[in-house]
């Protein structure tokens, strides 16, 4: 099962034991989504949980890759998990109301930590989740990447939320 449109490519177990660059998933085809993060290991686990005690819902995979483009975060389970993988679109995140900050326990892996609503409409925001509900989600990074991930999750946000009308794709300045 996968949790907001994910769509794997056929060969994607392939890829993730290769640990090559290949990217698992399918990008969109307009030339906009390009790769700005990627862990090296399959080892982050990922735990998403209800805030509402009505609702006892708890989603655990033990170990997954990390993918992160200009336009999705996306986790993929490698082997032991509830799901196979799990997206949020960033163009949608004051839709989902998505807060995030690392955490840097004394003791343990550092994690991302981050809360979303599961709003009704678009439904495809929080596609596969209960609607009208706050989840809470932790990614753990046992192999070290959070603060990279971290600089890079925060440029896209910047530039998906406050630069959304810019073209990155402009020539650039020459003096002739």
């Amino acid at each position: 099962m996968s949790i907001n449109g994910v769509i794997l490519k056929p060969n994607y177990n392939q890829i993730l034991a290769l640990n090559s660059n290949e990217i698992p998933f399918e990008i969109s085809t307009d030339g906009l989504e390009i790769l700005k993060y990627h862990s090296r290991t399959s080892r982050q686990n990922l735990t998403i949980t209800s805030r509402d005690s009505n609702l006892p819902l708890k989603i655990i995979a033990n170990d997954g890759y990390i993918y992160l483009t200009t336009k999705r975060l996306v986790f993929i389970t490698a082997s032991q998990g509830d799901i196979e993988s799990f997206c949020i679109d960033l163009n949608l995140s004051p839709v989902l109301q998505l807060s995030h900050k690392l955490q840097a326990p004394w003791f343990g892996a550092n994690y991302w930590e981050f809360m979303f609503f599961s709003a009704a409409n678009p439904s495809i925001a929080s596609d596969g989740f209960p609607k009208n509900h706050y989840f809470k989600g932790e990614i753990k990074f046992n192999d070290g990447g959070l603060f990279e991930f971290v600089e890079n999750l925060n440029q896209v946000l910047n530039d998906v939320i406050s630069n959304k009308d810019i073209d990155d794709h402009l020539p650039s300045y020459s003096e002739n």
